[in-house]
């Protein structure tokens, strides 16, 4: 990844890069996207569709923008605002197609990528 479009390590500033590319409408590219995942335990979480809910709380726990006592009810939240898992990366990532950036088809680190037969 160039350095050019490498997401910025500290939080705030991180937070201010994206709060930038929103109000630009800009899109994240998937390699940011999958980079942002990976950072805050996201190889860690099961992101199947009945346990999609809990790993995005979870994972906003983890970034620190929501308070671990609350990511159960974060979770609840986003379940009945019906935010889903068919959004862009964690549909890619189901479907396999984010191995060659650092996630398996389980939504899980997979830095090797697949080996041909």
């Amino acid at each position: 990844m160039s350095e050019s479009s490498k997401l910025p390590d500290n939080l705030s500033e991180l937070l201010a890069h994206l709060h930038e590319r929103q109000e630009k409408r800009g899109n994240c590219t998937m390699k940011d996207r999958a980079e942002l995942w990976l950072r805050h335990g996201g190889e860690n979480l099961d992101i199947s569709p009945p346990n999609f809910h809990h790993a995005l709380a979870t994972w906003l726990a983890n970034a620190g923008l929501v308070h671990k006592d609350k990511a159960q009810d974060v979770a609840a939240v986003l379940y009945c605002l019906g935010v889903t898992n068919s959004n862009n990366l964690f549909q890619k990532v189901n479907q396999g197609k984010l191995v060659t950036m650092g996630i398996g088809k389980n939504g899980r680190r997979n830095a090797k990528g697949q080996r041909k037969a």
